[in-house]
């Protein structure tokens, strides 16, 4: 979002909350007592603009001036994003719980997907079929692969509608970890055996990047980005004659 555009929703949001402490003064007295407000604090994710601070600067006079009974006769505003609370939200972010149930796809939804996508399972298709020849067995990976992909980006669109945070840090490991892939992994050295460890390799590395993930969601995330990578990329292996 451009800065001015942030500015303008944050500007205008503040001054919103700040009428209530005109509207409903008389609930505030009620609720507060002889407690007077001097400190109000309007949180956001991040500013990047010095003219929100400008505006709480401005407002404070402006409510200073009203003298409402529930407000201090220093009353200020402060303007804080995360970087205020750096400490306390990487111990939340490193206590490892449940964030997002993962919910197994069925049959049903696999093959809709498979259906809906047929160039990418065709790409997939074409890297495994020198390592699986046998067809039947060939069809019982992909659609295993396929099912973690739509279990693990189920979750991860969860994750991105409640933990906005965990889903940053997971979504920026997982791009690193593409990128190093063809230097780790050249396509004349890629194995099918290969997946396992590669997959071992994004459970534990993500456990130690985004500890707030669980065992079971790192796995699913660590098998549909192989799953991702197989239909769009960077994964290959070289034919048994090469």
């Amino acid at each position: 979002m451009p800065v001015k555009d942030r500015y303008e929703k944050q500007r205008d949001k503040l001054t919103r909350d700040l009428a209530k402490l005109e509207d409903r003064q008389e609930k505030f007295l009620r609720l507060l007592g002889h407690v007077r407000i001097k400190t109000y604090v309007f949180f956001v994710p991040f500013f990047d603009s010095y003219e929100l601070i400008q505006h709480a600067s401005d407002k404070t006079q402006e409510y200073r001036d009203k003298h409402l009974p529930h407000l201090d006769p220093d009353f200020h505003i402060v303007v804080l994003d995360e970087d205020a609370y750096a400490d306390t939200r990487e111990q939340v972010l490193q206590q490892p719980r449940t964030l997002i149930d993962v919910e197994t796809s069925s049959p049903e939804q696999v093959q809709a997907w498979i259906e809906a996508n047929e160039q990418l399972v065709a790409t997939a298709d074409t890297k495994l079929r020198d390592l699986v020849a046998d067809e039947p067995r060939r069809l019982k990976v992909i659609e295993s692969l396929i099912r973690q992909y739509v279990d693990g980006e189920n979750a991860l669109e969860r994750m991105r509608s409640k933990y906005p945070e965990n889903w940053e840090f997971t979504s920026r490991y997982r791009n690193h970890k593409e990128q190093l892939l063809v230097l780790e992994y050249p396509s004349d050295s890629v194995e099918f055996g290969n997946l396992a460890q590669i997959a071992k390799e994004i459970d534990a590395e993500l456990g130690r990047d985004v500890p707030a993930l669980d065992g079971r969601l790192r796995t699913v995330i660590a098998w549909a980005s192989i799953a991702d990578w197989l239909m769009r990329c960077p994964l290959s292996f070289p034919s048994p004659t090469s």
